[in-house]
């Protein structure tokens, strides 16, 4: 992605991590599409960036079995995405805020790339450090045509609970990520998870916050013990905010990770052992 700043183990089709500056060099470029994933319609009216189209990530969500917060099955996506005028050759940036540690800009970002869309990144600093530094904003609404989109689904991202059963007890079990805030870990969690809260991945620079430093990441990955070669999956309540942690270990280090979907919700839910340790 041209207006991408991944890094060096990034392949193309890796979601990246863009800089304010570098978007605001690309405001004017019809390739360009923008989505303002901040979640309140009345947030997003009042101002928002230049082009940016509006969308609430409970639009990409159902309840599934009786588990709410379930991502939408791939053609369901492709379909919202199309209708937003989000054609298969257009860039994507999408941008949320610190109060959700981007999760929601990563969310949706994980939402394209399971239909196929690998042309997409997420800002970062989000709206606060865009506004911080006087760059324009606008009340405006955009209109792009409506596309047709096809879904090419890639089920690398995600893993169900059943193969997060079989692999937890495999020979050499699965490594586990709970992004979950430590109180909520504490209180109990998945056997053998550890714990990487994702806003320890965010500093704060006065009134807003930014990605810390991929050395930073890979200090903290090396200290809980990670090994990069080995399964990884990421969970948390009900999934978007593990999309964060994983955006960050596959944007910022090149790791490949997964996604536990149903998360907490359904783990819980269906009664499996947790742990306290």
């Amino acid at each position: 992605m041209a207006l991408a700043i991944g890094c060096a183990q990034s392949r193309p089709d890796a979601p990246q991590l863009i800089s304010t500056a570098q978007l605001a060099q690309r405001l004017n470029d019809p390739n360009l599409r923008i989505i303002d994933a901040r979640g309140a319609l009345a947030t997003y009216l009042q101002e928002h960036l230049p082009n940016a189209l509006f969308l609430s990530t409970e639009t990409l969500r159902l309840t599934r079995g009786g588990i709410p917060g379930q991502l939408l099955p791939p053609e369901r996506l492709a379909e919202i995405f199309g209708a937003m005028g989000i054609g298969a050759e257009n860039e994507v940036v999408v941008y949320s805020s610190a109060e959700d540690a981007f999760s929601a800009a990563t969310y949706t970002a994980l939402a394209l790339l399971a239909i196929g869309h690998t042309r997409v990144a997420v800002l970062d600093g989000g709206f606060e450090k865009w506004k911080a530094e006087s760059r324009p904003l606008s009340r405006a609404i955009p209109r792009f045509e409506p596309q047709t989109r096809t879904a090419q689904p890639n089920p690398d991202l995600f893993r169900t609970l059943e193969w997060l059963q079989k692999y937890l007890d495999s020979p050499e079990p699965v490594q586990v990520l709970d992004a979950r805030a430590p109180q909520q870990y504490q209180a109990g969690h998945i056997p053998t998870a550890q714990n990487l809260f994702l806003r320890d991945l965010l500093r704060s620079e006065g009134s807003y916050s930014v990605w810390r430093s991929p050395d930073e990441i890979r200090d903290t990955v090396r200290r809980l013990g990670i090994d990069p070669a080995r399964p990884l999956v990421v969970y948390c309540n009900s999934g978007r905010e593990a999309s964060q942690v994983w955006f960050t270990l596959r944007a910022l280090l090149g790791i490949e990770a997964q996604v536990y979907d149903g998360s907490w919700v359904e783990w819980s839910a269906h009664g499996l052992p947790t742990t306290k340790e």
